[in-house]
């Protein structure tokens, strides 16, 4: 493994060392894990926004992580892959101004608004964060396209939806919902007869004991993963009548544009100077994906799903 591929190095080398050229109270970690939750900070400072919490009892987003995470991802986005990698994404779809679109994991709604103003089509961006929800929405509201590409907070372990659409869609989100049995039915349910699902996901590649860098990456995430394996996925897809057109590992492209989001944010940040709790949201933000990193490379798969429902499925 090339340093520059290893997690950890060299980036992480200089983050440190830009965190450690500032004087911090030595006990800054006891101070951020003190930190209170609350919903109006003094003047001065960015506010933690009100929501669901990760399963370790803190808040999953603030204003602060938003900014970092946008930083790193580009504007509207929170996972890897900003304006430029949407359209090569979702290009199966053939998107056009006569489509619906869903998305099941509309974050800030940056895919979204992308696909909207390139390809005409109407998407509907559903979201399990309440705070993202609601951020994402606004962002739509102030570049125009409220309805053309709305956001609305939904319950993933109980997914319904009372329109059909003709493509639902997905980046990274899938293996965090418990309930997959449940969502894969609100899916199916929810295309149209030949409706096309595009995904991207977290998977096994078999059942197999688990790396150390894997069980560090379940037992660490804020929200917990419940990753399927790849044939796992494909069969109950299958069996809601769904055929796999395509089932692609990207895991070597979803790393690499990882690294070089974490690379260019460490260069970005070196000549900055950045408040304490900004400082504390960029390395919790690093560290976070420095360990899906090391998964990846250990286990755990990056994969692109296409399917189409087949005609003779239930009308609904």
């Amino acid at each position: 493994m090339s340093e520059e591929s290893a997690p950890g190095k060299p980036w992480k080398k200089k983050l440190l060392a830009w965190w450690e050229g500032y004087d911090l109270p030595e006990n800054k970690d006891d101070k951020h894990e003190q930190e209170p939750p609350v919903a109006a900070a003094p003047a001065g400072t960015k506010p933690v926004l009100t929501g669901v919490t990760s399963r370790f009892g803190k808040p999953l987003w603030s204003a602060t992580r938003i900014e970092v995470v946008e930083k790193l991802w580009g504007e509207g986005f929170t996972t890897p892959g900003g304006d430029d990698y949407i359209p090569q994404l979702v290009k199966p779809l053939g998107l056009n101004p006569a489509m619906s679109v869903l998305d099941l994991a509309a974050g800030l709604g940056g895919a979204g608004r992308k696909m909207a103003a390139q390809y005409g089509c109407w998407v509907t961006g559903m979201e399990a964060s309440p705070v993202l929800a609601k951020e994402g929405m606004e962002r739509s509201v102030k570049s125009g396209m409220a309805k053309q590409a709305t956001i609305v907070h939904y319950d993933p372990e109980n997914f319904k939806h009372p329109k059909r659409f003709d493509c639902i869609f997905a980046k990274e989100f899938f293996c965090f919902v418990k309930n997959r049995e449940g969502l894969h039915d609100g899916i199916e349910l929810s295309l149209k007869p030949r409706g096309q699902l595009l995904f991207t996901d977290y998977v096994f590649d078999k059942e197999e004991p688990r790396s150390a860098a894997v069980k560090d990456w379940i037992a660490k995430e804020p929200v917990e993963p419940f990753p399927l394996t790849m044939q796992q996925t494909v069969s109950s897809l299958q069996q809601r009548n769904l055929d796999i057109r395509i089932n692609e590992d990207i895991t070597d492209a979803h790393r690499t544009l990882i690294l070089a989001a974490i690379q260019s944010l460490t260069e970005f940040l070196a000549s900055r100077s950045l408040d304490h709790d900004t400082k504390l949201a960029v390395v919790e933000e690093v560290e976070q994906w420095a360990r899906r990193v090391a998964a990846l490379q250990s286990g755990l798969r990056a994969y692109r799903f296409f399917a189409l429902k087949l005609a003779d499925g239930s009308e609904g």
